[in-house]
């Protein structure tokens, strides 16, 4: 189940705020941090700037105090004079005077003089010391001294060569570093590569490398750990053999805790906004969910048919009040509908009789009741040729137009009125107590008869009516109906325009879709209750028997036999011929194929239908199978009668030329007996005539018949055409057809219709006879 519309206008609300405060936080995150290192950034280079000006300043003190000793004229008098006392005593005052913890008096060449610490280690050969220093010009260096980090500078001592070096200097140590942090803010840190650290304002344990311990120095917080420091490295002007730099390191954790007391005020703001928005959507979803509620409750009562529902809402929005009010409308469109499709559903568009879906439960009412009725399907007669000839919009006004008139016909009968589909109608009429069922009924059809004007046409229309006796012949609506539908069919077909239902006609009625369904079932499962006969044909030229015409057979499950003629018309009644034909022609060219096998080369006759020749897969099917069983064409032979032929004239004569094309012999069964005219027949693309055996059976014994077979032969040899007769009984008729020149004959004198093994045993007899 979907989550409710309040719910979802609340998760809505706190989800923009929640998205909203996230992305507030994420966004204050980035600039906050950005800028924090921007800002980090900008103190080292404040500090670096410090840390100049303030070793600036240290420097020009220590270059006045070197140049006020050098250019002391008692103190060059010292030097040159070498008095130790007096050159000692003037280094330690001027060292005291200027707070310089390093001054070294050297002679030219690098030997130490004097100086004013008395215990200071320094190197055995000085000159590179003095040789670097010199390099500097007036400018202080960094150098280590005994272990110490000394800013340092030298200057000559001229008297007016030189005579001697002094240097001086101060030494860099932790106060030094703690001066320069309470300066910058920094921590600083003086170091020389490969030696220890000189000097550092950081307590920095004895035995850890400044930079490991810088790494190692981290904060948790948030979602992992941050580094403490971060720092810069600037390179000192130092000697090239013991080079010093200055580390300087920002403490961050005073930015941390900053960046973090934000953080944790964002998020309580943001908790608070979002306690807010929910109870702020909480209030707004159930204003709009309140109605909408209603509304749905409203729609449940008109899907109900209830469509006077009303919405119970003190305060209405506008947009509420105009759902309302469209919901009404919708309510009343569809009630509108509902009654048209009602209408509809009940109806024939046409003509507004009852359809018969709807006729049924009004049928079984009349059945509770004690009144006598008859039931009459009524079946236009010719209405497709209506159609054909003046179009469907005709055929429809007459329908219409037949409607009517059963309508006013009925009016006295109190009577019901249905159409059934296509050209069939239904009506119910009440019977007269003074008339019999064959008065009403005649009654009836003297008012229907009349001619119809149609469109300015004067149309005369014929119908078939079936009747059935209600109760008398049926008790329910669906047995009346068939009943009366079977009688109708009678009807159609018979002399008599109108047919009375006898009973028992729906047993046989049921007994033929029985069969219709049975014949179904063996097509599909092709267990030999259907199978070929195969009846020869004798060449009356050679004596020889080279054709058969194939005759399919059916033996029930039940053990029972089906009249060919039956089955194959319930076949062509219920569109099962197609499957039926190409069950046949698989089964025969099949056995052509097991006969060349054989050694036996023989044609084979089919019968097909005028559904057969319309069927688009026909033609492919039969090419497909004799592709499958490697059989030539020339040996098959299709058999249509006229009455096929006159079905559809021009879509048979375009297959029948189809099926020359690809090699296939044409016959024209039972001629003489239809209604193909001279012209016709030469018209039609067609091989071979065969004589009716109505033409046959006598014709030992009748000069007319012999008289018809004659001309008939001849005709049929003068446009080329082979001629075939069947039904012969008799040596006589066989010796009459050899003299005429008949080509081919058939018949129970020569063999009945045999299944395959036996026609090869009496082919193989045959042949020894003759």
């Amino acid at each position: 189940m979907g989550t409710s519309f309040k719910n979802r206008i609340i998760i809505l609300c706190v989800g923009l705020v929640l998205i909203t405060a996230i992305a507030s936080l994420a966004g204050f995150w980035w600039s906050t941090s950005e800028f924090k290192e921007r800002q980090v950034q900008q103190d080292i280079q404040k500090a670096q700037s410090v840390y100049q000006q303030y070793l600036v300043a240290r420097e020009r003190l220590l270059v006045t105090a070197a140049s006020v000793l050098t250019q002391d004229f008692g103190f060059k008098q010292a030097v040159a004079t070498r008095d130790a006392s007096t050159i000692s005593s003037v280094l330690y005052n001027h060292s005291q005077r200027i707070n310089a913890e390093l001054m070294l008096l050297l002679d030219v060449r690098g030997k130490l003089i004097s100086t004013n610490q008395n215990q200071l280690e320094l190197p055995q050969d000085m000159r590179p010391l003095v040789k670097e220093l010199l390099a500097y010009e007036k400018r202080s260096a960094f150098v280590v001294l005994d272990k110490k980090l000394y800013q340092a500078i030298i200057l000559p001592v001229k008297a007016p060569r030189t005579i001697a070096f002094t240097i001086v200097g101060f030494v860099v140590d932790e106060p030094i570093a703690e001066q320069l942090k309470g300066l910058t803010g920094m921590e600083m840190s003086f170091i020389s590569q490969g030696e220890r650290m000189k000097a550092s304002s950081i307590q920095l344990p004895e035995d850890r490398d400044l930079f490991t311990y810088l790494h190692d120095q981290k904060i948790s917080r948030w979602f992992g750990e941050y580094p403490i420091y971060v720092n810069a490295e600037v390179a000192l002007p130092s000697l090239t053999a013991v080079p010093v730099s200055l580390v300087l390191s920002a403490d961050l954790r005073d930015e941390y805790e900053e960046f973090d007391q934000l953080v944790l005020t964002i998020v309580f703001l943001s908790c608070i906004t979002m306690l807010f928005g929910f109870v702020a959507s909480g209030f707004l979803a159930r204003n709009l969910a309140t109605p909408l509620q209603q509304l749905t409750v409203m729609a449940r009562r008109f899907a109900k048919g209830d469509y006077h529902a009303q919405i119970h809402e003190t305060r209405p929005t506008k947009e509420i009040c105009q759902l309302v009010n469209a919901f009404h409308e919708m309510g009343d469109d569809i009630q509108a509908r509902e009654k048209k499709i009602r209408y509809q559903a009940s109806h024939d568009a046409l003509t507004g009789f009852y359809n018969r879906t709807s006729a049924l439960p009004i049928l079984d009412a009349l059945f509770s009741t004690e009144q006598v009725y008859y039931l009459l399907v009524i079946d236009i007669k010719g209405l497709r040729h209506i159609n054909d000839k003046l179009g469907p919009r005709i055929g429809d006004s007459c329908i219409q137009a037949v409607a009517e008139r059963i309508e006013q016909v009925t009016a006295d009968f109190e009577g019901l009125n249905v159409r059934l589909g296509g050209d069939e109608f239904l009506t119910v009429l009440l019977a007269k107590a003074n008339s019999t069922m064959e008065q009403c009924v005649d009654s009836f059809l003297n008012k229907l008869n009349p001619s119809y004007t149609v469109h300015n046409f004067d149309i005369n229309l014929r119908f078939s009516v079936g009747v059935v006796h209600i109760p008398e012949q049926a008790d329910n609506a669906d047995d009346s109906i068939r009943r009366a539908l079977i009688a109708a069919d009678n009807a159609s077909h018979g002399v008599e325009d109108v047919y009375f239902y006898q009973t028992g006609e729906d047993e046989a009625y049921l007994e033929r879709l029985e069969i219709v369904d049975e014949l179904k079932q063996a097509l599909v499962a092709d267990d030999g209750q259907l199978f070929m006969t195969f009846q020869p044909k004798l060449n009356m030229r050679t004596g020889v028997v080279d054709k058969v015409e194939s005759l399919i057979r059916w033996k029930r499950s039940n053990g029972d036999w089906v009249s060919p003629e039956l089955f194959i018309d319930l076949a062509e009644q219920s569109g099962l011929i197609v499957d039926l034909t190409q069950w046949v022609l698989r089964t025969v060219i099949s056995q052509i194929s097991a006969w060349s096998a054989q050694g036996l080369t023989m044609k084979a006759a089919i019968n097909v239908s005028a559904q057969d020749i319309a069927d688009a897969e026909f033609i492919p099917h039969l090419v497909a199978m004799l592709k499958t069983y490697s059989v030539p064409a020339n040996l098959i032979t299709i058999e249509l009668t006229e009455r096929d032929m006159i079905e559809n004239e021009e879509k048979g004569i375009a297959a029948l030329i189809a099926l020359k094309e690809i090699g296939v012999h044409i016959s024209l069964d039972d001629y003489g007996v239809g209604q193909t005219s001279l012209g016709r027949l030469k018209m039609l693309p067609i091989d071979e005539l065969k004589l009716d055996k109505v033409f046959i059976l006598k014709l030992a014994g009748s000069h007319q018949d012999q008289c018809i077979v004659r001309s008939t032969i001849s005709l049929g040899h003068q446009l080329g055409f082979s001629v075939v007769a069947e039904g012969v009984e008799d040596v006589e008729s066989l010796k009459l057809l050899e003299d005429m020149k008949c080509d081919y004959a058939q018949g129970y004198y020569l063999s009945r219709p045999l299944k395959a093994d036996d026609f090869t045993l009496w082919l193989g007899q045959h042949h020894k006879a003759v």
